[in-house]
């Protein structure tokens, strides 16, 4: 095997993006899917088009820029509006990261990260070699949520309600990291990660 692709995902509060540093020192090359995300959707692209005849011509401002809050809105104020929403994004996304990858691979990156939340949701593991996933404590997931966001304990909580549960990450996931506040523990389970990846690559 030349080069890796590692799926990395988690709930939110996890500590994601402490991991995907991390990955990034040991010498990982990193696609955020939030990144793409905003690239596929920005003015004049098809995407936004789509989205616009699926939920309403006002998501869109006069400069032809996304107006956000108002689709999310839209969006996920039913099941429905959230399949459809995903239907239209996930498949672009994955699209521009799979390009960004073989970019990177051509460019002589055998480890690559696709740093992704809804990693499983979007079909974007199949795209992957292998998958990895941070996990936390609520408690601990609660404290960084509220901390990072500004935001009060109830919407904290509310925030994490709406997520899958851990065995939602860990059920399907490759190799599985806790970080419940220890970043010594931490940076150790990310460098015994790397280790296994070294060994499936020349194994």
């Amino acid at each position: 095997m030349s080069h890796m692709i590692l799926g990395l995902t988690g709930p939110t509060g996890a500590g994601k993006s402490t991991v995907a540093g991390l990955l990034a020192g040991l010498g990982f090359a990193v696609i955020d899917a939030d990144q793409v995300a905003r690239e596929v959707m920005e003015p004049g692209s098809p995407l936004l088009l789509e989205l616009r005849d699926r939920f309403g011509g006002d998501i869109l401002r006069e400069d032809g820029s996304l107006n956000r809050k108002l689709l999310a809105a839209r969006a996920f104020s039913s099941k429905e509006g959230s399949a459809a929403l995903n239907a239209i994004t996930h498949p672009a996304i994955c699209r521009r990261a799979k390009s960004r990858m073989e970019a990177l691979e051509a460019a002589g990156n055998s480890f690559l990260l696709f740093d992704a939340p809804l990693l499983f949701e979007s079909g974007a593991d199949q795209i992957c070699d292998v998958t990895a996933c941070v996990v936390a404590n609520d408690e601990s997931r609660l404290a960084r949520i509220m901390e990072r966001d500004g935001i009060s304990r109830d919407e904290g909580l509310l925030r994490m309600s709406a997520q899958p549960p851990t065995s939602f990450y860990t059920g399907r996931c490759d190799y599985v990291l806790k970080n419940n506040g220890d970043a010594e523990l931490l940076r150790t389970q990310v460098e015994t990660l790397m280790e296994s990846l070294r060994r499936r690559m020349t194994g």
